[in-house]
């Protein structure tokens, strides 16, 4: 059969991008992102290009609100001035004569972000709204005026939401005297997910999620979903404490406290948390807008399911498997011919969107037939076709099935992987065998579930 031109190929996987984007707008509309950006990349070229695609979001509809780290800029000010300073298990430990300063260099980031919103087209507005008290004395060690988050007030910030400002606010709080407390912007955007529904809680650093690599998995992180870039693609909170648990020696400081965090977000009430960088030009676009970022989310509830399919459902099987039928990967398929055999079919979900599918079609002699597997042309190399095959299989055998088997043409060596094994016609059962298309010659492969 002809090979379909690339530029095919490239119109679909366009379509299939610009539905997903119009499907996420709708979906987002109206709810609230906090981001925390880190100050390190105000100096990097793409800084006003990440600015711009946040002021995208909320011209979208999106409520924004953004809270600035500082630690670089902290660091830079105390050195101008000759000042010393140190940490404590990552904490800065801020002295009185230090405290002005750091006052300063938070309040000039967060004027810095303000300035670059006000030419994207958007209000940004800075203020104080964080009631702290200090941190104390902790295993003998004096944090001086380094605070603790007591309070935030939640009416003034949902009504700057409201009025279509974006409320930035850096990490310094207040006690009732008036007394100024340096406090963590980690803590302080974690926080957040807490006086307010927020729906996306955004790290945006110099590191792009966490690396796969040289980390140790167990039973919940041994089929971890990576991207083309190595980078872990979404945790859940249990699988976030895994890999926490599992690599305190691999994972670097801030890789912890992120993680640390995001899962606290999660258990407060953020729907998803993102880990991505800002210096890849439009990681925060690409992270909202599809089902699959170049960052690391961790989740809570339910992101991505397999499960049974429905009538609603065929529309999108249809369009999934029409790549795969003109390819001749598949043979071609009717929604009347769906629709028959419709409760053999799963999909794969991730976020309400349907980005694969498959069958399990039953035979005589406890024989069962996996079929129809096909994944939407953007997600082809994140592991969507093998989770979908896994819980095939699975289903096969809590249904007591003694083997399945498969026809393919083109993909013998990815289901080598799973276990399947070359098989003959004779393998087939006898309904089966009676209607194999010989001029398809298509290559019979079969998996005991009897091992």
């Amino acid at each position: 059969m002809t090979a379909i031109p690339d530029f095919k190929e490239q119109k679909i996987e366009i379509a299939s991008f610009i539905r997903e984007v119009f499907s996420y707008i709708t979906r987002f509309k109206g709810q609230l992102f906090v981001l925390k950006i880190e100050d390190g990349l105000m100096n990097h070229p793409l800084f006003p290009v990440l600015i711009r695609d946040i002021s995208f979001l909320h011209k979208a509809g999106i409520k924004v609100l953004i809270v600035p780290g500082t630690r670089n800029s902290i660091d830079a000010q105390l050195k101008a001035w000759d000042i010393s300073y140190s940490f404590n298990n990552g904490i800065r430990l801020t002295s009185e004569e230090a405290l002005p300063l750091i006052e300063q260099a938070s309040l000039g980031v967060a004027q810095r972000i303000m300035s670059h919103l006000t030419a994207g087209g958007c209000d940004g507005i800075q203020g104080n709204w964080v009631s702290a008290r200090s941190l104390g004395i902790i295993d003998g060690v004096d944090y001086m005026r380094t605070g603790k988050i007591e309070r935030i007030q939640r009416s003034i910030i949902e009504r700057l939401l409201a009025e279509n400002f974006i409320p930035i606010i850096p990490p310094i709080g207040w006690n009732k005297l008036g007394h100024a407390y340096n406090i963590s912007s980690t803590e302080l955007a974690t926080e957040l997910c807490k006086y307010l529904q927020v729906a996306k809680l955004f790290f945006i650093g110099n590191e792009n999620g966490i690396s796969m690599e040289g980390l140790k998995t167990s039973s919940l992180t041994k089929y971890l979903e990576v991207t083309d870039s190595g980078v872990i693609s979404a945790l859940d909170i249990d699988q976030a404490k895994e890999i926490l648990d599992l690599n305190p020696q691999t994972l670097n400081f801030a890789q912890k406290d992120y993680l640390l965090n995001a899962i606290q977000a999660c258990k407060v009430g953020a729907n998803r948390v993102h880990l991505i960088s800002g210096e890849i030009q439009g990681s925060v676009l690409q992270e909202v807008f599809s089902s699959r970022g170049d960052g690391t989310m961790v989740y809570s509830s339910q992101y991505s399911s397999i499960r049974p399919a429905v009538i609603d459902d065929i529309a999108d099987i249809l369009r999934i498997m029409q790549d795969y039928i003109q390819k001749g990967f598949l043979i071609p398929r009717t929604q009347e011919d769906i629709l028959e055999k419709l409760k053999d079919y799963v999909v794969y979900v991730i976020d309400n969107a349907i980005l694969g599918c498959g069958a399990l079609h039953p035979f005589e002699n406890d024989c069962a037939e996996i079929a129809a597997i096909a994944v939407a042309a953007n997600y082809r190399k994140s592991g969507v076709g093998d989770a979908v095959v896994r819980h095939i299989i699975s289903a096969a055998q809590i249904r007591g099935y003694k083997k399945i088997f498969l026809l393919t043409t083109q993909a013998l060596d990815w289901f080598y992987q799973f276990g399947f094994e070359d098989g003959t016609i004779d393998d087939l059962p006898p309904s089966k065998r009676k209607h194999y298309n010989t001029r398809r010659n298509s290559r019979v492969l079969v998996y005991s579930l009897e091992k």
